[in-house]
């Protein structure tokens, strides 16, 4: 299963998914209900595999996906590879500043920064990736083994995904993420334009998928 929703983050093995749409993770038997069409956020190419990051609001079916939440989605899929899915994933989370709340998720408190995170498969590196809110210009990974990552955050080209910003980066060599162990990163943090912290993930000391900005300093 490679569609995963997530209240502080989560990091999975890249696997392969069939589907019959122009979007795997719509045909994958676990995805929510898209309120607007998937939006192509940013492609690129990280040593010599190309990839593309896609988003879109989402709403949940109680009872059917009773484990995604309404919210936003987000998938990281090699690109050339759109409608079959391999080694492509996708992540949900509930409420997230910027993105307007369905009624199931208006009473919930609202993240601002999260995290995807896949490891090294022959389709592309081991990477992190995720939103964090629209004042955000960088974002800061620090790493369980005392490493810092600075990743400079893009937009949406178009729609109401403006309303928030994306980040997206393969992993530094000497970093070896492990599927249910959140060791290997301390914090994400998300970061004005002086540098100062504006959104905190820390996932051993999170609550409900946010944590105090002190967490991140």
């Amino acid at each position: 299963m490679v569609l995963v929703a997530v209240l502080a983050g989560v990091l999975v093995s890249l696997a392969a998914v069939g589907a019959t749409n122009d979007w795997w993770f719509l045909e994958s038997g676990s995805s929510p209900t898209p309120r607007q069409a998937p939006n192509v956020v940013k492609q690129g190419e990280w040593n010599g595999h190309p990839w593309q990051l896609a988003a879109w609001r989402s709403e949940s079916h109680p009872g059917r996906f009773p484990f995604t939440p309404d919210g936003l989605c987000f998938s990281v899929t090699p690109r050339g590879f759109p409608a079959e899915g391999e080694g492509g994933v996708t992540s949900c989370v509930g409420a997230f500043t910027g993105i307007e709340p369905m009624p199931e998720t208006k009473t919930s408190s609202e993240m601002t920064i999260t995290f995807l995170g896949g490891t090294a498969s022959k389709q592309l590196p081991a990477y992190i990736a995720g939103p964090v809110i629209n004042k955000a210009t960088a974002v800061e990974v620090r790493f369980g083994n005392g490493d810092v990552l600075r990743v400079p955050t893009f937009a949406a080209p178009r729609g109401r995904l403006q309303r928030i910003r994306f980040y997206a980066r393969p992993l530094p060599t000497n970093v070896q993420p492990t599927p249910n162990d959140t060791t290997w990163l301390k914090s994400v943090a998300g970061l004005d334009t002086k540098g100062n912290v504006i959104a905190c993930l820390a996932p051993l000391t999170a609550t409900d998928g946010s944590s105090p900005l002190s967490d991140c300093r």
